[in-house]
């Protein structure tokens, strides 16, 4: 970066990302030679099953994956989200205007309170919660509030704790 460039005021208000800082506390755990059973963000530690990796070399071969997908996402996909919902959870969603696939969590967390949140709006965010709950709420204009999640509660937020002012 040279001496021109100038970020958004809005970047100087992001805290760390909390998984870059684990990171570097393992990298030096590790090499202080401490045996660490990684628990992080989940990322797969085992190389990807030969049939999955032999079908994903067939399916990059057919032309009609070489254009942008609809940008509603596969319908069958979308259908499929609906109908696990409904099993695990007794909900009925619409695949139709009510799923949508996204490439990541962080990007349908991050982009959220652009929709709902107005500059200044109190967005409630659990505390310990993944990170990007305040980080859109602050690209949003928003102002985080933190409710600690705690075991006594069994680990819910109490609403009843929250000051009126907040609401």
């Amino acid at each position: 970066m040279d001496a021109k460039t100038r970020f958004a005021k809005r970047i100087t208000s992001l805290p760390p990302y909390l998984f870059a800082r684990i990171d570097e506390k393992k990298r030096e755990a590790l090499s202080r030679g401490v045996d660490l059973i990684n628990l992080g963000i989940g990322d797969p530690d085992t190389p990807t099953m030969p049939p999955v990796v032999a079908s994903a070399q067939v399916a990059v071969t057919r032309p009609e994956h070489h254009q942008y997908p609809s940008y509603e996402g596969m319908l069958s996909f979308r259908t499929a989200v609906a109908d696990w919902y409904k099993r695990r959870f007794g909900v009925s969603l619409d695949p139709g205007t009510e799923v949508v696939g996204l490439i990541g969590s962080k990007e349908g967390i991050g982009h959220l309170p652009l929709a709902f949140v107005d500059p200044g709006d109190v967005v409630l965010i659990p505390e310990p919660g993944y990170p990007v709950y305040h980080a859109g709420t602050l690209f949003a204009g928003g102002e985080s509030y933190f409710m600690p999640i705690l075991e006594k509660n069994g680990f819910m937020p109490d609403f009843d704790r929250i000051p009126e002012a907040v609401f």
